[in-house]
């Protein structure tokens, strides 16, 4: 009898589970999400606004792979073609269009603010994708990427009530 009720007891319990089941997306409702990622290799024979170069080509297509099981809420992108062109394999896979952000007048809360509960892509450059991870942590952990340094990337997540967490990343799933 205190099998029969113990099992009993068990299948109550797992009946009521209330979380996602395996395969199942996990709601990350009010959970905010951001990759600051930069700028594939640009060409240096084009001024300052340049193209990217065909190493650079690859690693824009790189990212689709990359987020390819990934849900993406926004993709954003200064307006320098380089950015753009980074961003654009991404938006034409998910089917969106990239928006575009002031890279000069645009802070991190600012972000935060528009975006809130979303996930978002957003194609900087070296010296500021690392400055709205440590202002969204309200930190200064992270400094700007070496000129010559396209394999890392910031992640972010903030919770609705403010608590963040920012990584830096390596990129290592481009291939050569």
């Amino acid at each position: 009898m205190k099998k029969l009720l113990l099992l009993v007891a068990l299948l109550s319990l797992s009946s009521c589970n209330t979380g996602p089941k395996q395969g199942e997306p996990v709601d990350n409702q009010g959970i905010t999400t951001f990759y600051f990622i930069r700028h594939a290799e640009k060409r240096s024979d084009q001024g300052s606004d340049p193209e990217l170069t065909e190493q650079g080509k690859k690693r824009a297509e790189a990212w689709v792979n990359y987020f390819f099981l990934k849900n993406v809420d926004h993709i954003i992108s200064s307006d320098y073609k380089r950015t753009r062109e980074t961003a654009a394999p991404l938006a034409a896979a998910h089917d969106m269009d990239v928006e575009i952000y002031d890279v000069r007048n645009t802070k991190a809360m600012d972000l935060l603010k528009k975006y809130r509960g979303k996930t978002v892509v957003l194609f900087g450059h070296s010296n500021t994708i690392n400055g709205y991870t440590n202002e969204l942590q309200n930190d200064s952990v992270y400094n700007a990427l070496d000129d010559n340094d396209y394999d890392h990337y910031f992640y972010a997540r903030v919770s609705e009530s403010g608590k963040s967490s920012g990584v830096k990343e390596s990129m290592d799933f481009m291939e050569d």
